[in-house]
Formats: structure tokens, sequence, C-alpha cells
């Protein structure tokens, strides 16, 4: 899920809006690089508690454990900026806000965000204040009924140092046999999260992330923490994004408008990862044209639409494997012709059988229509219809267009 930069970042996918304010893109975080100070540039940020689904403001007596762990984290990976929480998050009393009326009062709810803002400036003198988001979060049981199905087995023995030397496989018995794998329930750990930082000056958004995690076999603060560390790890390398290298004299291309589909523009995460996607992918895979979106007029431009957005999951049905596996040794001694004793060893091997609960896999699918376009004449340059899919995130279906779209681009104007 990464960011849509340009005409994107202002609202593109979800308004249909040409034109959009100069943005970074890392992983599935976004970045306004237009305002006064950069999210970058902060030094001094306030870790306000975590909100949980529709409250407006999180509190400091729950999910304690979250926010600690994320604090630590970003302190630990994030440099050159003080992070400040609330409560009793972590044994650095020092980096903590105490608990007096001046500081509590910043957690009210306030009629806006420019509000609150003022609030933490004026009270903390802080560059801006980061909100976690749990969107949601829970647990899904899928069962994997009792099967029968059937398994080939094996038994037989190595005899070492025997009178007649070694031999191998003695006794050998192979036979089909009847199985019944059983039920099985597994749990599937699910977990929706945002994170936006904002600038405590003006109360807008200076940053976002928006992520998800879905994983059998494990549990709520695993999924937490592979968020957290996709989070602090994109912010990590919005901090050092480096300028987009191409040749000085680079023909440059900006986004335009690009539509999604109706159905899409009302879920903010699926829209917002879509739009990370393709400036982030556009900015990395561009090698000899310019990705501009400060606002100016570029000659060249991509336009199009998102022609599909589809996810699902497939169910892969319980089966088993049969694998034969040393079982046990038994030694006995022998006397051979010069009347020495001998010990000869039995490696004796059985078939294990190993169950494989069904489960289900998830696929993220995302289809385009994009045209790259000479604003001086109207003529189409080059195109890419395609439809893509992946395991994991819509985000890397749709990379994979653009990142064929963006060779094409090269090929085509990267000469000129």
């Amino acid at each position: 899920m990464k960011k849509i930069l340009g005409s994107l970042a202002a609202g593109v996918l979800l308004s249909g809006a040409v034109g959009m304010s100069y943005a970074a893109a890392a992983g599935n975080i976004w970045m306004d690089e237009s305002a006064d100070i950069q999210a970058k540039q902060f030094r001094k940020v306030i870790l306000l508690p975590m909100r949980v689904g529709s409250e407006s403001v999180g509190r400091v007596d729950a999910n304690q454990g979250f926010n600690s762990y994320l604090h630590a984290r970003i302190n630990k990976k994030i440099k050159n900026t003080n992070f400040l929480g609330f409560g009793n998050q972590l044994e650095e009393k020092k980096q903590i806000l105490r608990e007096t009326p001046e500081y509590q009062a910043l957690l009210d709810n306030f009629s806006s965000e420019g509000a609150r803002a003022k609030a933490i400036y004026d009270t903390t003198m802080a560059d801006g204040y980061l909100v976690p988001h749990l969107r949601s979060k829970g647990v899904r049981v899928d069962h994997s009924p009792a099967t029968w199905t059937t398994v080939r087995m094996e038994s037989y023995y190595d005899l070492i140092n025997g009178p007649k030397g070694n031999a191998y496989k003695l006794k050998y018995h192979s036979w089909i046999q009847n199985y019944q794998i059983p039920a099985h329930d597994s749990y599937l750990q699910m977990m929706n999260m945002d994170f936006v930082l904002y600038d405590a000056s003006t109360g807008k958004q200076a940053m976002t992330l928006v992520d998800y995690y879905k994983n059998y076999g494990v549990d709520e603060w695993h999924a937490f923490k592979q968020i957290t560390k996709n989070f602090v790890g994109d912010w990590g390398r919005l901090k050092r994004h480096p300028e987009q290298k191409v040749p000085a004299n680079a023909p440059t291309i900006s986004i335009g408008k690009i539509v999604i589909p109706e159905d899409i523009k009302g879920d903010e995460m699926i829209a917002k990862t879509l739009e990370y996607a393709i400036q982030d992918e556009a900015e990395n895979s561009l090698k000899k044209v310019k990705l501009d979106n400060s606002g100016a007029k570029t000659r060249y431009y991509i336009t199009g639409k998102i022609t599909r957005c589809n996810s699902g999951q497939t169910w892969h049905p319980p089966y088993a494997t049969a694998l034969t596996m040393f079982d046990h040794s038994e030694k006995f001694q022998w006397e051979d012709s010069n009347g020495n004793k001998q010990t000869a060893t039995k490696n004796y091997y059985r078939t294990a059988i190993t169950n494989h609960f069904g489960y289900y896999s998830f696929w993220y699918e995302v289809g385009v229509a994009l045209r790259v376009i000479d604003s001086q004449t109207g003529s189409i340059v080059c195109s890419v219809f395609r439809t893509e899919s992946d395991d994991d995130r819509y985000a890397n279906a749709l990379r994979s267009s653009i990142r064929r779209l963006c060779k094409t681009i090269d090929n085509k104007l990267g000469s000129k």
C-alpha cells in the first residue's frame, strides 16, 4: 500500500479532481512535502494514546502494551526526533508527559484537529503529534472438517555390520491405508490500522500510513508488531528519502486524473492503498524520466482508471503426507569366522503421517487502463491495460502494472 503523490495526493482517487500536492511515498506511508515544515524534519512529536474504532481520542488507561511498544520502537528506529507519550508507558520517565491537568486536557474532545493542534503546540511546543488508530481487530475461526484419505505406508529395516556386511530395506513391506484427517479449527488473526502524523501548527495531516495484517496461528500482539515494524520502517525510509535519480535533462511527467470504481471510493483503506502504490512505484521505477508532482505543468502526464479492484479467498482442503522415518534400533552380537565377537545394528523404519489441515489463502486483484498523454499534442504516447494479482496486497498487484508502464515510458521518452 503505497501512496500516490502529485494529483492523487490531493485526492484524485477519492474525488476525481485533477491536481495534487507535492508529496513523497515509501512503502505504505505518505508524507506531504508541500508543508512549511516537512514531517521528516519534525524534532519533537507527541504520541497520543491509540484510538480504537470510532473513538475520537484514545485513553491513557487502555492499550498500554500497544502504546508502549510503538513508543519504544519509534524511539529506537527514528533518529533525531524526540517522542513524548502519555501515562506510564516507558521507564524513561523524562520522556513521559505527566498526569497533570495541563497535559490531560490535550486528550479532551476538540471541535477540530486545528483546535487540538493549537492546544498541543501551546502546551508542548511540539512540531507534530501522532495518532495511532486501531480500525478493527478480530479472530476468525476456519473449520477444517474430518476427511478420509489414503496414504502409502512402508516398513523395513537396515542391517549394519551384520554377518554378511550391510544390507538395506530388509523385510520391506508397503501397503495402502485408509486414514482420517481429524477435524481442526484454525484461528485467523486480522488487524487493520492507520497512523496519522499531524502538523501541530496547522492541524493538517503531515504523514499517513494505512496497513492491515492477516495470518493464521498468531495472536494480536504479533499482528500489531508486524504493522508497527512496517510503519516505523517506512517512516525511516521517508526521512532518508532521496531525490529520484534521472539524467539532468530528463523529460518530466506527472500523475493526472486516475479514476477508481465507485464501489471502492467509499473504502478509504483500499483507496489510499491504491493511491500510495502508484506514486511510490512510479518514482522508484522511472529511470530516464523525472516524476514531477510539484504542481507545475509537465509535458507528459499519466491518466486513466482503475478498472477493477477485487479480493477473495481460496479454500485449500485438508490432506495428509506420509514420510518414512527412522523408528528405533536394535543391537545383537554375532561371532565371525575368527571367533571374534561383532556387534550388528538393526535400524527400523516406519511411515509417519502428517496432517495438513484445510485453510484459506487470500488474493488481491487490481486492473488498470492507464495512458501517458503528451500535453502539447494531446496524443497518447503509450498505455497499459492489465490485471494483476498478489497474495498479500492490492498495492503489490497494482505495482506490477505500474512497473511495466514505467519501463515503456523510459523506452519511449527517455531518449528525448
